[in-house]
């Protein structure tokens, strides 16, 4: 029998069978599970139907979307008080790489969070710019600034990746900040 699963996300069932969400999925074991009493009220409350979704009923195929980042925050602080969403960041990334939706996703995760931290990055000097303030290459906490430490952290470790250091999490920012300058130094020298 086919099932279809109406919900936004994945759902399983008792028997270890996963119904993406709509698509009609074969379940062998539906005669045991139809008497189950959390399938009834699924059945019931129409988050999953019996039978798969006519064309009708069923939401057109959605768009890729681009892959993110798996170190930078939801919302990145670049001077100050401006902070962006990721996926603001993650589009201008995406559209300066000039590659389609399917090669930026194929790309592995230090690459494309290397594309993320250069876009932090001049997104932080455009930032800086229009509020008449002066940045160096990599986010810092100096002076009288109070940023986001999480949001400072975690460019820091995108940029160190990208420079391919083995940056930990453990680490603080000024290690993060000493690596970076070092790995920036030499690779000046090569």
């Amino acid at each position: 029998m086919k099932i279809t699963n109406h919900h936004k996300g994945p759902i399983g069932l008792p028997d270890g069978t996963v119904l993406p969400p709509g698509v009609p999925t074969p379940v062998a074991s539906w005669d045991s599970l139809k008497n189950n009493a959390v399938v009834k009220g699924w059945l019931g409350g129409k988050i999953i139907s019996v039978g798969g979704a006519s064309a009708a009923t069923s939401p057109p195929p959605a768009a890729p979307s681009l892959l993110g980042s798996d170190l930078l925050p939801s919302q990145v602080l670049l001077v100050d008080d401006t902070t962006v969403p990721l996926g603001h960041i993650v589009q201008h990334a995406h559209s300066a790489s000039g590659l389609s939706v399917e090669d930026w996703n194929k790309l592995d995760s230090e690459a494309r969070e290397a594309l993320l931290a250069a876009s932090v990055q001049q997104l932080t000097s455009e930032a800086a710019a229009k509020k008449g303030e002066v940045t160096t290459s990599t986010p810092t906490t100096t002076g009288n600034q109070k940023p986001d430490a999480a949001a400072d952290k975690d460019a820091l470790i995108a940029r160190a990746k990208a420079l391919g250091i083995a940056a930990k999490a453990t680490w603080g920012v000024p290690k993060l900040q000493e690596a970076i300058a070092a790995a920036e130094a030499k690779k000046g020298e090569g």
